[in-house]
């Protein structure tokens, strides 16, 4: 009759522990990417989707919009060893509607920051119907590259990267013939996100500046400099006023969401 080893035993519970832990490693990376649905669900009824596909760590929510903007599908990869950081941090792509592009976004939990950065977006501005510019119909686009933003309850306290858009460029050629191009870098001023887009053609100048608070009310000044008395008209019909030798333009407003 043979006697079991009494070692035997003991070297079952690190066995046991190793095969516990790879299980609980194995299930993490595998938990189903529908588990961040919740917090998808808390940002509100102005954000929609269709489904959420892939795995906590590496997946691809489908279907987003706001409001009537369907923006499309948006791929995600988590980067795991920030959370040593106290920071949520995740790659994101988007693709197949009104926006594309690429970025990282980070949730700070202890300071409460949002911070995005390396972001390179574009945005098709025809998407937006519910909103006009000057009472003209939003067109063209609007990119941001090589983007950063940093924003916390107090508002924004870090933006970087150059803004392009062509917006005024369909108006400025029916009205002028010639292309209108604007671009300009983003900043923080006093809190609020600040961006100024210059342009020009052989006609005048433009220059646009957007600020938004962190009350999500935004401010929208534009002026125009320009030579000709039958351009200048046209543009006091669409709410221009006469100040300091230029055609200049102010509004303000609640910053709602471009479906709302």
């Amino acid at each position: 009759m043979s006697v079991r080893s009494a070692s035997t035993a003991p070297r079952r519970g690190p066995l046991i522990l190793l095969g516990a832990v790879s299980f609980l490693l194995a299930a993490i990376i595998m938990a189903p990417a529908s588990l961040i649905t919740p917090g998808l669900n808390a940002a509100g009824p102005d954000i929609q989707y269709k489904e959420v596909t892939g795995t906590i760590w590496k997946g691809e929510i489908r279907g987003v919009a706001t409001g009537e903007v369907y923006l499309g599908d948006v791929a995600f990869r988590f980067r795991p060893m920030m959370l040593l950081t106290g920071a949520l941090s995740a790659d994101l792509t988007a693709m197949g509607g009104a926006a594309t592009g690429t970025g990282r976004v980070n949730v700070h939990l202890l300071s409460r920051r949002l911070s995005v950065q390396n972001a390179n977006v574009a945005f098709d501005l025809s998407a937006v119907r519910r909103y006009s510019l000057f009472g003209i119909p939003y067109q063209g686009r609007v990119e941001a590259r090589d983007a950063g933003l940093v924003w916390s309850r107090k508002g924004c306290s870090g933006a970087s990267g150059e803004i392009w858009t062509d917006v005024l460029d369909a108006s400025s050629k029916t009205l002028v013939g010639e292309s209108l191009l604007l671009a300009g870098p983003a900043s923080c001023d006093d809190g609020r996100i600040a961006v100024a887009l210059k342009g020009g053609n052989r006609e005048g100048e433009a220059e646009i500046k957007i600020a938004i608070d962190p009350a999500m009310t935004y401010r929208l000044m534009a002026s125009v400099d320009l030579g000709r008395a039958d351009l200048e008209n046209n543009l006091r019909r669409l709410g221009f006023e006469d100040g300091d030798g230029v055609l200049v333009y102010d509004a303000v407003g609640a910053l709602k969401g471009v479906g709302s």
